[in-house]
């Protein structure tokens, strides 16, 4: 006869609840500086939030960008991190442009 294991699982106490999707918005603008360039935020965002298994979309207006980022996470706080991780990755990864200063310091999220 031999000894049978027991069903239960092991479990992280009040981990219980399902995780969700949050769509988060981020802005960026920049004071005295230009903004990224549109197809380097795009190629560096992208990465960003694959590393962080979310995704990511922006609109790249005249004074600023707007970014949302998708990411599924226990709450809304773990969410807005990530977001803001991902936006803060694509604007210090990004491929600089003949057209700008690869100085970024000037924009805030």
């Amino acid at each position: 006869m031999q000894p049978e294991m027991s069903e239960t699982g092991l479990m992280v106490p009040d981990m219980t609840e399902p995780l969700s999707r949050y769509h988060v918005t981020v802005t960026i603008g920049c004071d005295g500086g230009s903004l990224p360039d549109p197809a380097a935020f795009a190629v560096a965002a992208d990465q960003a939030a694959w590393r962080r298994s979310a995704s990511i979309i922006s609109a790249h207006l005249a004074d600023k960008v707007i970014s949302v980022v998708t990411v599924v996470a226990p709450d809304w706080y773990v969410a807005v991190a990530v977001a803001r991780a991902v936006v803060s990755d694509a604007l210090k990864h990004q491929a600089p442009s003949t057209s700008q200063a690869a100085d970024e310091s000037d924009c805030a999220y």
